[in-house]
């Protein structure tokens, strides 16, 4: 009896698991869910699931019929563009990959340690300016940007950039993520399908922020500080609170939520995809975190894109924009809810 309980239970489970997994890809029925789920997805590095719920099924049909649209007209590489592919490629994939790039960087690092300090100074001059003078943002918003730029700021003045050994770690993290990405030729490239240039997008970006935790700025600990609460709704349009905290500075931002079909998405994020599908230029979107913003202010030579430049580009849309960063509390990124 207890065995065919067992049994039962399994069978329910793996049940529920299918039943979750089938709709893992489409927007949640509720707000809140909704940006926690696009939270996840980041957290996860999915960008696949993260770009279908950015939007609803038939704009993410047309991006997808966009991008194949392009890359039918792509001419093939000629030789000489191959053999720069192949070449870029080696440099990150070869065995002795991760010697040879250290070898590139370890001369510069006595160089710039000096120059930290006045860079990191001016880089954050210059952006608190840009934000004290951007007409868009409101009183609130530029009082967020300037607090997600004081913690950045203070990362970047102790994070020993120029540590000889955390530029061996960075740069190993680099090159592990640039052969897990298994690229191998540029036409190859060229004919991934558009899911799977989300994937390797979110293979990159998750290199990225690995290399970024060696030096200190831990993403994973920010996006799972996140919490996303309602804070108003009228009929198709709601706004939620997401709350967050970047190296102990905490950051709070409302969030703009719209129902299509009965599923919920940012108002930001669907804006973004449609002007682009209208080829409108994007209008700039609201404070949100950024979890990759501060790789800037790491050594360049050790945190190199993870792919090379000619393989394939995804359309315009498929990068999600920073409001994708927030994640939900541990409990909700257990959980994987989609609200379906």
């Amino acid at each position: 009896m207890n065995r065919l309980k067992l049994l039962a239970c399994a069978g329910l489970t793996a049940l529920a698991l299918s039943a979750c997994t089938g709709d893992k890809n489409l927007a949640a029925k509720d707000p809140v869910t909704a940006a926690k789920d696009l939270s996840v997805a980041f957290r996860a590095n999915d960008f696949d699931r993260l770009t279908h719920i950015m939007a609803p099924p038939e704009d993410y049909a047309k991006l997808e019929a966009r991008y194949k649209d392009k890359q039918a007209k792509t001419p093939a590489p000629t030789d000489e563009e191959s053999k720069q592919f192949a070449d870029q490629l080696a440099e990150y994939t070869a065995p002795d990959a991760e010697a040879k790039l250290f070898a590139q960087v370890q001369p510069k690092l006595a160089q710039m340690g000096p120059q930290i300090p006045m860079g990191v100074a001016m880089m954050s001059g210059i952006m608190g300016q840009s934000i004290e003078q951007n007409p868009k943002l409101t009183p609130t918003e530029k009082d967020q940007a300037k607090a997600v730029l004081t913690a950045i700021t203070k990362w970047a003045t102790t994070a020993k950039l120029d540590d000889p050994d955390k530029a061996k770690q960075a740069i190993g993290v680099i090159v592990a993520t640039a052969r897990s990405l298994q690229l191998t030729t540029l036409a190859d490239a060229q004919k991934l399908s558009f899911a799977q240039v989300m994937d390797k997008a979110g293979t990159g970006i998750g290199g990225v922020r690995k290399a970024l935790a060696v030096y200190g700025f831990d993403t994973d600990k920010m996006l799972d500080s996140v919490s996303v609460a309602k804070k108003s709704q009228d009929g198709d349009k709601a706004v939620v609170t997401v709350s967050y905290t970047i190296m102990d500075t905490p950051v709070t931002f409302d969030l703009d939520m719209v129902r299509r079909d009965g599923r919920w998405y940012s108002a930001d994020l669907l804006k973004t995809v449609e002007d682009s599908l209208s080829d409108k230029p994007a209008a700039p979107t609201g404070i949100a975190p950024a979890a990759a913003a501060p790789a800037e202010a790491a050594p360049a030579e050790a945190a190199p894109a993870a792919a090379p430049e000619q393989t394939q580009p995804a359309p315009e849309a498929a990068q999600p924009p920073a409001e994708a960063a927030p994640a939900p509390s541990a409990a909700s990124d257990a959980s994987g809810n989609t609200g379906a």
